[in-house]
């Protein structure tokens, strides 16, 4: 710890132009994409003295999300800033890995709570309230304009209009590079949902994991919402279809919440491209549980958490064979 502190120290150093300091770092339990952590850092620069706590978000040797590359999601705080969308402040990052090994950068660290869906505390009002600031978050997130936020760096669909078609892609490539075996029934999923492609009438920034437990409360508003590793350009029906899976919990976007979202957006809710992306979501779940169980596999990660995702993934194809009539 003091090693990486007096480097993660220079680092600061480096960008500042002036000596640094980083003290009390510790790892936060938790979470599967990124390690975070938790350090206070002392620093000079063009606005004065400053010592404040930070969070590292650093990509780990082998994970749910490879490749790993800490600086798309940087990039994306950085474009979020002074949006009606609240994030935390991004400060430096390293997209190399030569500093620790592998990227990272460093935040803002937000002071508040990170709600769960079966937090028996949270009084009715208080759901109510942080419900209608779930879904105008939503809607402020998709109305950004991500081009001019210079976000097209994510990729962006060849035919705009099908959005869809571009995610199969990187759903075919991941399955390709992560099977440790072969999966027939993922591959048919994928052509079904492929001769199913709804046409989209907008594009927006999605976050990809819109949800209860990636928000920080404070003073009874949404203080800052976190991990953007898995955002994209893309229909914005796929977060709202994310939002309604099992881990959505209480926080989702349908009936008076999705009337609210549509009225702050101007975006309709199409349930029927809900429908199709709930299916799309379910498969890049299964194939974010595969990629963790191959790093374990190969030996990348000794986190006996990723095998048990693995275990899930497999009864997630079970699951996908069933919605898209497979055995019927």
């Amino acid at each position: 710890m003091t090693d990486t502190s007096a480097t993660l120290a220079r680092f600061i150093a480096d960008h500042t132009g002036h000596a640094a300091e980083v003290r009390d770092l510790k790892r936060i339990p938790g979470g599967f994409s990124y390690e975070t952590w938790n350090l206070r850092a002392l620093w000079q620069d063009a606005h004065g003295r400053h010592d404040e706590r930070l969070i590292m978000r650093k990509a780990p040797r082998g994970g749910v999300l490879e490749p790993y590359d800490a600086s798309k999601e940087f990039r994306i705080l950085q474009a979020l800033q002074g949006t009606p969308v609240a994030v935390p402040q991004p400060f430096w990052c390293d997209p190399t890995g030569t500093v620790l090994g592998t990227s990272f950068y460093l935040m803002e660290f937000v002071e508040g709570d990170v709600p769960l869906p079966w937090d028996a505390s949270i009084g009715e009002d208080e759901q109510a309230e942080m419900h209608r600031q779930f879904t105008d978050t939503l809607a402020a997130l998709h109305t950004v304009d991500w081009e001019a936020k210079q976000l097209d760096f994510l990729g962006v669909p060849a035919d705009r209009t099908d959005p869809a078609a571009l995610e199969l892609e990187r759903c075919d490539e991941l399955l390709a590079r992560v099977a440790l075996r072969p999966y027939p029934i993922l591959r048919e999923v994928i052509e079904w949902l492929r001769e199913r492609r709804p046409r989209s009438p907008c594009l927006s920034l999605i976050h990809d994991d819109y949800r209860m437990g990636n928000f920080v409360w404070r003073d009874g508003r949404i203080a800052a919402f976190l991990d953007w590793e898995r955002a994209y350009v893309g229909d914005p029906m796929a977060d709202i279809a994310f939002g309604r899976l099992d881990l959505g919990g209480w926080c989702t976007v349908r009936d008076a919440m999705a009337q609210r979202y549509t009225e702050r957006s101007g975006i309709v809710v199409d349930e029927t491209r809900v429908s199709y992306y709930r299916i799309l979501e379910q498969l890049k779940a299964t194939l974010v549980g595969l990629t963790g169980l191959k790093a374990f596999a190969e030996g990348r990660t000794s986190d006996l958490r990723l095998v048990q995702i693995g275990r899930g993934a497999h009864y997630g194809i079970q699951a996908l064979a069933e919605q898209i009539g497979l055995g019927q």
